[in-house]
């Protein structure tokens, strides 16, 4: 009788032999990870609809990772992601996908965006360039930046402020350090307006990190359209791209000159950049590489250090505890010095675990995606000791927020405990990245970002800034709990702080 049916309907019949293919192909994939539980949904959260849509019981998005963190990995009883993956990239043949750089590669190929003997190629030019000297250049330019931030605020002269957002000075302030420490570039604290009505360079480069993902779906066309918003937006990027080429131009033509002549000899990232243009196609760059490392390097190099100073800014002022034995720590190293040293900085490891604690919390990369070009075999804890193949072609994503936030490896994930980290080798911090693909910029950002923190409580005490009625609790869950990708870099949303001098004038 069902034979007779299906004979006779052959739109049934179409859709009876798709389920069954379907079916088969499902027990299929899920035979291939070994039926590991996990997400069960239509998209994934990095396709462009996965994204796209809000995080939602039957679309996990972009967002899925903090909103489900203490839920995660059924209540983080299963390891989907296992630590042997990470130890050694190349060894076990790991890949970035092309389809998640897209963004990247709108400039050009870059370190963040390639593989292979490319990225080893990026790796190589650009690693000479974390000397001591530019480490002491970020400490001497992170100090004399809070001095110019300290006059054009108008805090020199007062003994209380408050900020509706700390992470504004955040970004400003790691901009222009990556600025002149990084590109030779003289940028200011206060950025003039362009005689011409071009777009001001930070601006330009805010709003690049804010729409990448609409500028990689909207149409040329639609920006012809009266839409101020996409005019703006389209003028910002055509800027941004102007200010790159002309920085490359004035560079390329400074080098043949004695003008350049010291800042060759120290090597800075820009200047290396800029001499492998000259260099043959083996080791040498196109300018569509330099660009590309250009803007990935300035995205790497501010906004995700600004999201992670910003965070531990925030959780200082809340963990009172915390911020006294920062100061503490600060007090016994200056003794009756007023001014800080770099090696001051160096010697400040409780401020250190400060940082690293916020970044562990809010980690600036929230997921690193790679694709498997061969099966690779891990070694999984929960919810039972076993080996696990991941096949070939697999992508994997490795969850830094999950990884993180386990009570297994983090016993109380949510709270702020910088005596984590005491005692740990630097390349245990494992926020940076692992293998060969860690954070190639670590210490430039550690070094500032400590920088900063001590001058701030050296001058400051934090506190945070109540609305009428809240108490620190609901202001914790309002506004440190509150995180999500902020361009493109993972962050607190919105961080008020209000700052009370130490010493009153």
């Amino acid at each position: 009788m069902v034979l007779d049916l299906l004979s006779h309907n052959p739109l049934l019949t179409a859709t009876v032999l798709f389920v069954a293919l379907y079916l088969q192909w499902y027990r299929n994939r899920l035979k291939s990870v070994d039926h590991l539980p996990g997400l069960r949904v239509a998209f994934s959260p990095l396709s462009l609809p996965g994204a796209l849509l809000p995080t939602s019981s039957w679309n996990p998005g972009l967002g899925w990772y903090w909103q489900w963190r203490t839920t995660a990995y059924m209540n983080h009883e299963n390891d989907i992601i296992s630590i042997h993956l990470l130890s050694n990239e190349t060894k076990v043949n790991l890949e970035k996908p092309k389809l998640l750089s897209r963004v990247f590669l709108l400039w050009g190929e870059s370190l963040i965006s390639a593989n292979g003997n490319l990225w080893k190629k990026f790796r190589r030019l650009l690693a000479p360039a974390f000397t001591p000297q530019t480490f002491s250049l970020v400490f001497r330019e992170s100090v004399a930046i809070y001095r110019e931030m300290l006059a054009e605020q108008g805090w020199d002269r007062e003994n209380e402020a408050a900020i509706d957002d700390v992470g504004q000075l955040a970004l400003r302030m790691t901009l222009v350090v990556l600025a002149r420490c990084g590109f030779g570039v003289p940028l200011s604290w206060s950025e003039e307006a362009t005689t011409d009505g071009s777009i001001p360079f930070g601006e330009s480069l805010n709003v690049v990190c804010h729409t990448h993902i609409e500028r990689l779906v909207i149409p040329n066309w639609a920006y012809k359209l009266p839409i101020q918003r996409l005019q703006h937006m389209d003028k910002a990027w055509k800027a941004l791209g102007v200010y790159m080429r002309e920085l490359i131009a004035a560079r390329r033509s400074a080098i043949d000159s004695t003008s350049i002549e010291a800042q060759t000899e120290k090597g800075d990232l820009f200047t290396r950049l800029i001499e492998a243009l000259d260099e043959d196609a083996r080791i040498g760059l196109e300018e569509s590489e330099v660009i590309g490392n250009t803007f990935a390097l300035m995205f790497a190099g501010h906004e995700t250090t600004a999201r992670t100073l910003t965070a531990t800014l925030g959780y200082l002022a809340l963990y009172q505890d915390e911020q006294a034995k920062a100061y503490s720590e600060i007090v016994q190293l200056l003794g009756s010095r007023t001014e800080l040293t770099l090696e001051d900085v160096t010697k400040m490891d409780f401020i250190h675990g400060c940082f690293h604690e916020a970044l562990r919390l809010h980690p600036a990369g929230p997921m690193l995606p790679r694709d498997l070009t061969k099966d690779v075999y891990v070694e999984l804890q929960h919810p039972y000791p076993r080996t696990m193949c991941l096949p070939k072609g697999s992508r994997v994503i490795i969850d830094m927020i999950g990884i993180h936030h386990n009570p297994h490896t983090f016993p109380e994930p949510e709270r702020f405990k910088p005596s984590r980290w005491e005692g740990v080798p630097e390349h245990e911090v494992t926020m940076f990245g692992w293998g060969p693909r860690a954070c190639i910029g670590r210490k430039f950002a550690t070094t500032e970002a400590v920088t900063v923190l001590a001058l701030f409580l050296r001058d400051w005490m934090l506190e945070v800034a109540l609305e009428p009625g809240e108490t620190i609790q609901t202001y914790q869950e309002r506004v440190m709990g509150q995180s999500r990708l902020l361009g493109l870099a993972f962050g607190v949303e919105t961080v008020p702080i209000k700052f009370c001098r130490r010493h009153p004038l």
